[in-house]
């Protein structure tokens, strides 16, 4: 699919899969698929078959774009997201939203806070998937969200030292905000 990146070992992220990459997916022996998405409408058949004939668990959580300033993605929803990613047992597992840039974005960015990683690490990930069109509601939630709620749960599961397998690359570089400025962009709270 498109957007489709490794984000550690066992955990995927993509665009929502045409039925033409279901036979890629396969591949990866899916135990978990995420759909996080602002509509809550079925899966089209192709997918459905697909999940059952796979035995995959499928969850569909409903998450807010950050398109407006006065709405957000709840802490409680994102904290659900990323306690079944920490969860080893739901692995390998897709995290995916329609276009695999905003809301699979934030995702990711959020537990890579997880991780440990550096704001500048975490921000530079998420433009290079959300390029062309990078949100700075996006940038603002990324910075705002406290993983600290999920510390005990991240530092049993040993997260911060979960790696990729190198088996997958990021988009291209040229995608990087960076090439415009040499500083790292860390929004501003509204």
């Amino acid at each position: 699919p498109a957007n489709f990146g490794e984000v550690v070992k066992g955990i995927y992220r993509s665009s929502f899969p045409y039925p033409w990459n279901l036979t890629a997916l396969k591949k990866l022996g899916l135990k978990t698929i995420m759909y996080v998405t602002l509509v809550d409408e079925p899966y089209p058949q192709s997918h459905v078959m697909f999940i059952k004939e796979n035995g995959i668990a499928h969850h569909r959580i409903l998450v807010q774009a950050n398109k407006d300033p006065n709405v957000k993605i709840p802490d409680s929803v994102m904290c659900r997201i990323l306690e079944l990613l920490l969860d080893k047992s739901n692995h390998p597992v897709l995290v995916h939203c329609n276009k695999g840039k905003h809301r699979t974005g934030c995702v990711v960015a959020c537990f890579r806070k997880l991780q440990g990683w550096d704001s500048c690490d975490v921000i530079e990930e998420y433009l290079r998937y959300a390029f062309p069109k990078p949100r700075l509601l996006d940038e603002n939630y990324i910075d705002r969200f406290d993983p600290s709620q999920l510390h005990q749960l991240a530092q049993s599961s040993g997260v911060k030292t979960w790696q990729s397998s190198g088996l997958f690359k990021m988009p291209p570089e040229e995608h990087d905000r960076d090439k415009e400025s040499p500083n790292c962009h860390v929004p501003p709270s509204l």
